[in-house]
């Protein structure tokens, strides 16, 4: 239902007063006040019994001031943002992602948790075998960022330079402009083309490299900020399986998506928001970025945080 430009005012006005951080019921007399309104007390107080007859907003207790309802917000989410548009091709680095996580986790106190990129879908652009210490070499798998994926593995027992350089050179050969995950395929395929003295070492190194490529990888910020509304038992869900579910429901959706507390399949997160946005490397989908919040937290401030990345998208 389309609101009158007036209840759309007052409404609006509820919504920014409510999602501050505080969540104290509203009264028509601070909207007039705090809003510089040019209407009377009684005319906001009609506007907002309208907007609660229409189910937007409701009074907690007797003589209390309103507050938003699921139906209202989801209003305010549909009507007032761009949601498909907030940050729809984000590609952060691991950095700026985790400088962001904890950016927004500690300046509006809530809970963020995000997938770190996928190394397995990383593309190589080259390798170098480095003569670490007695025992060990050093690979490192470079894109072309120069961001690398580092493994320390065991040297044959004739390792020598000549042999570390053909190594390196037959790294190349499987892992040059391969992604990691066909990289690995491709180093049990052609593995009798492997120097000799590597042979009998190469099965450990591919094992050994498959582990390290797939440990979890999920960075989870200012979890306590929740305590007090989430169950001990159900705070283990934050992060890879809460993560997990919000990947299987929205896909590949663009843009941010809010997904009401209510409607996880999960108890204790009543009274909560999750938004969540996906990012990417290279054209390749990674994971999503996650805020899970109280539903009186700053949420326009936090969506209108993405904005900057939105104008990088543009000018890039």
């Amino acid at each position: 239902m389309k609101l009158s430009s007036r209840d759309q005012q007052i409404f609006t006005a509820i919504m920014s007063l409510y999602c501050d951080g505080k969540g104290s019921a509203i009264a028509s007399s601070r909207i007039v006040k705090q809003k510089g309104m040019s209407m009377c007390s009684a005319t906001v107080r009609n506007a907002m019994a309208r907007l609660e007859k229409h189910g937007y907003i409701y009074s907690p207790h007797t003589s209390a001031g309103r507050i938003p309802t699921k139906k209202g917000y989801q209003y305010w989410f549909d009507e007032f943002f761009s949601l498909s548009e907030v940050a729809s091709f984000w590609q952060p680095n691991q950095d700026t992602l985790i400088e962001f996580s904890h950016l927004i986790s500690q300046k509006y106190q809530v809970c963020v948790f995000a997938g770190l990129p996928q190394k397995i879908s990383q593309t190589v652009f080259r390798v170098e075998v480095l003569d670490f210490d007695k025992t060990h070499w050093l690979i490192l798998l470079i894109d072309r960022q120069g961001q690398s994926q580092n493994i320390k593995i065991t040297k044959p027992l004739e390792a020598n330079e000549e042999i570390r350089n053909q190594f390196n050179t037959w790294l190349n050969m499987v892992f040059g402009q391969q992604t990691l995950a066909e990289g690995l395929k491709r180093m049990q395929a052609m593995s009798n083309t492997a120097p000799m003295f590597c042979h009998g070492s190469l099965n450990q190194w591919t094992r050994a490299l498959a582990q390290k490529l797939g440990e979890e990888d999920c960075i989870v910020v200012g979890d306590s900020y929740l305590f007090k509304h989430i169950q001990q038992s159900e705070q283990p869900l934050i992060g890879s399986p809460l993560l997990n579910y919000v990947e299987e429901k929205l896909a590949l959706k663009q843009g941010m998506s809010i997904i009401c507390g209510d409607d996880l399949p999960y108890e204790g997160f009543e009274g909560l928001f999750l938004l969540s946005i996906p990012y990417f490397s290279q054209q390749y989908y990674q994971s999503r970025f996650t805020i899970l919040c109280e539903n009186s937290s700053e949420i326009e401030a936090i969506i209108n945080e993405f904005a900057i990345f939105d104008d990088v998208a543009l000018n890039a």
